[in-house]
């Protein structure tokens, strides 16, 4: 009588199974993989089996973040707790309940947060850190930090590429623009229309002094003396009298340059 070979007792803790395997060395992972694959599936756990084949290995980046869920866990749910208040300060402000300091003070909790750990992952990376490395190891925890998914890999360890934040990602930079006073667009318009009207002085001198250049050689003789006094002319015009530089303009005449004195005084 042939004996009947029994199948193998399913695997009692897959998640366990899991945990392990995502906490090995990465020069270990594949094979570790494939084994407990095989395993599952010598247990007639074929689904389980196919799912667990099909885990990709986990890249440097994901494997240092992994690590530091493992021996750095008081670190990584700090950075989740102040991710998920950035997350939360950030929607806030889009809705108008929270101002932009509320936004800047969760920011700096999560840049805080992000910085611990990222000083545990330099000292566990050892000769193998560099600057390059830990930015991309950063970028991979704050996107996790504020990820619904990302979290729950990170929580566990299990994270197999890099993360990069999307959207709007923390809002570090929110800062309440200021405003400038009736005052300030009041001098800003006086200057803007007294350098047109410098220009427009320059440009009847100009005309003047071609007519006078084609009556006499005179003229000719201080041609270098009259082109250093229009350049000069035109630069003054163009510094206006807050001493910054300002687009050239091509004024048509006394016309153009009332409609635009009306405009600068309509907007004030």
């Amino acid at each position: 009588m042939c004996a009947v070979t029994r199948p193998l007792a399913a695997v009692p803790d897959l998640e366990q199974e899991l945990d392990g395997l995502y906490a090995l060395p990465l020069e270990e992972f594949t094979k570790a993989r494939n084994d407990l694959a095989a395993r599952l599936k010598q247990a007639h756990q074929t689904e389980a089996a196919d799912l667990v084949r099909a885990l990709k290995k986990p890249s440097v980046v994901a494997a240092a973040a992994n690590r530091l869920a493992r021996e750095e866990p008081h670190q990584v749910v700090a950075l989740l707790a102040a991710g998920e208040q950035l997350r939360d300060a950030q929607q806030r402000a889009l809705s108008g309940e929270a101002t932009a300091d509320d936004v800047n003070e969760a920011a700096v909790a999560e840049r805080d947060a992000l910085r611990a750990l990222l000083a545990s992952g330099r000292r566990q990376l050892g000769e193998r850190s560099s600057a390059a490395l830990l930015d991309r190891l950063g970028q991979t925890l704050r996107a996790a930090a504020v990820d619904d998914e990302g979290r729950k890999l990170l929580e566990r360890g299990r994270l197999t590429e890099e993360l990069k934040a999307v959207g709007f990602g923390p809002l570090e930079a929110v800062k309440p623009t200021r405003r400038r006073s009736s005052d300030e667009v009041a001098r800003a318009a006086r200057e803007r229309v007294s350098a047109l009207r410098t220009e427009l002085r320059c440009t009847s001198r100009r005309g003047g002094c071609c007519a006078g250049a084609a009556g006499g050689g005179a003229a000719r003789r201080g041609g270098g003396a009259e082109a250093s006094r229009r350049r000069a002319c035109r630069g003054r015009a163009r510094r206006g009298r807050g001493g910054a530089p300002l687009p050239a303009l091509r004024v048509a005449g006394p016309v153009r340059l009332h409609r635009r004195t009306a405009e600068t005084d309509g907007a004030n």
